[in-house]
């Protein structure tokens, strides 16, 4: 495979956690409209212009609505909401590590360029901002993606290497096809789960030819890794785990039955949240083992704890479920309790096994690498995080 010198990133859903919010808000609108925002809507929608996104989303649900009202109508919601976004958990690692490495990178994305500097105002009291320099917006070339318009663009801000060389990040079906006919290499960014882009992105792979396409599939950016593409590898792990200190996740919520399979099938005792509360604390691209720390009702108590986010492919769920497992020893079950989780490292992306002791073992030492990783006072700090407060 040729080595990549220089690197491009998508923002929405790759570097920003801003889909959530947009399907959130064009929810609202198709409501208005007696229509459900169906998953084919929402993949046929992600990655594009706005209006691009708003025609393709009414002739798949069959709207009578213009396009450009419905924009109009959208736009006027997201205005009053921009100020919340946030970076996804590895954005700001890996924007670092490229700065720190003097590895050329720029950002190229559909959103318009007075709507970026709206989403990027919601996090201008983090350095980010300050690292996004070179930024080519949808509205600054002839053409969005899938056209490649926006990549070539975003690499003549870097000098115009020749695009084999070039790594493009990107979530968006849209935007992996518009890297791949600029001749660019790109790793997708999709979770596992139902609904989810992998199987469009997929698609776009070209079988043996490694030197441009889409190359391989990563379930967020916590589970990049540059040194296969030629670029320096992370050098920040503690204890094997990657450091969340500047994105921790924090999720409350109650404890509530889940599949059974935790103290029966495997011997393990986890706990599992209301979905209710992953749904409002959690992104689509946030899936994976972590470590971090607990509480649980009336007591204030920490305790060390690994957690699965996401589907578990050995059971092939078809809905996201957090089940943290408490490295403490409890009398008796807490159903029905309030739970709150630190998430502050990151172990590694969900995996399926070949049998259920494979994944036995496995848990058991993710466990083990938690317990170690969380004495680091890097981490062992979030012990006394204020969340975990009753």
């Amino acid at each position: 495979m040729t080595q990549c010198t220089t690197v491009i990133l998508d923002l929405d859903g790759t570097l920003l956690d801003t889909e959530s919010l947009c399907l959130d808000v064009a929810s609202t609108v198709l409501e208005q409209e007696g229509k459900v925002l169906t998953n084919e809507a929402a993949q046929v929608a992600l990655g594009k212009k706005p209006l691009d996104c708003w025609r393709d989303v009414a002739r798949v649900l069959n709207l009578s609505t213009p396009p450009e009202e419905l924009l109009e109508r959208t736009e006027a919601l997201l205005k009053e909401r921009w100020s919340y976004t946030k970076r996804l958990p590895g954005a700001l690692r890996l924007v670092r590590h490229l700065a720190c490495h003097s590895i050329p990178y720029a950002v190229a994305t559909s959103t318009p360029r007075q709507t970026f500097e709206a989403k990027m105002a919601g996090v201008a009291q983090h350095p980010l901002q300050e690292l996004l320099k070179n930024v080519v917006c949808g509205d600054e070339v002839p053409r969005g993606k899938p056209a490649p318009d926006t990549f070539l663009a975003a690499a003549k801000l870097l000098g115009s290497p020749p695009p084999e060389q070039c790594l493009v990040l990107e979530d968006s079906p849209a935007g992996a096809q518009a890297a791949k006919a600029a001749g660019m290499k790109v790793v997708g960014i999709s979770s596992n789960g139902p609904g989810s882009a992998k199987q469009q992105l997929e698609a776009l792979r070209d079988g043996e030819n490694m030197h441009t396409g889409l190359v391989d599939i990563v379930p967020s950016l916590l589970a990049f890794e540059p040194q296969r593409y030629g670029l320096p590898p992370f050098d920040d792990l503690i204890g094997g785990t990657i450091p969340m200190v500047d994105d921790p996740i924090y999720i409350k919520g109650e404890v509530v039955a889940g599949f059974g399979r935790g103290s029966k099938e495997l011997g393990i005792p986890t706990a599992n949240v209301a979905s209710e509360a992953l749904r409002v604390a959690l992104s689509e691209a946030v899936t994976g083992i972590y470590a971090g720390f607990a509480s649980v009702g009336s007591d204030p108590t920490p305790h060390k704890m690994v957690m699965s986010i996401g589907y578990n492919p050995f059971y092939g769920n078809t809905h996201k479920t957090a089940e943290p497992w408490i490295l403490s020893e409890f009398p008796a079950p807490f159903y029905g309790l309030q739970i709150r989780l630190v998430v502050c490292s990151y172990i590694r992306p969900e995996a399926n096994f070949t049998s259920l002791q494979a994944l036995i073992d496995r848990i058991h030492e993710d466990a083990n690498q938690s317990r170690r990783a969380l004495d680091h006072p890097q981490l062992s700090s979030f012990s006394n995080d204020v969340f975990l407060k009753p």
